[in-house]
């Protein structure tokens, strides 16, 4: 087990992740990261190159579909 302090960034709380720790499970600094809460638990899990891709294109697609009315507007 690692013991970490949060520090203080602007209005923020981070928490600073070292390399090592990130190579353990394969990540990097460019690694985007599914968060989630299990009960106390904030848990990381790195995404691959095709989730985040998914996770875009997905966005994309429910912006298309919920501003469908502005985008026919601007493309006159």
């Amino acid at each position: 087990m690692i013991a970490k302090k949060l520090t203080k960034v602007g209005n923020t709380q981070a928490m600073v992740i070292d390399k090592t720790l990130l190579s353990l499970v394969d990540a990097d600094n460019e690694s985007t990261f599914r968060v989630s809460v299990e009960g106390k638990r904030i848990v990381l899990e790195p995404l691959s190159q095709k989730e985040v891709d998914r996770l875009a294109l997905d966005a994309s697609d429910k912006i298309r579909k919920v501003q469908k009315n502005v985008f026919a507007k601007l493309a006159k």
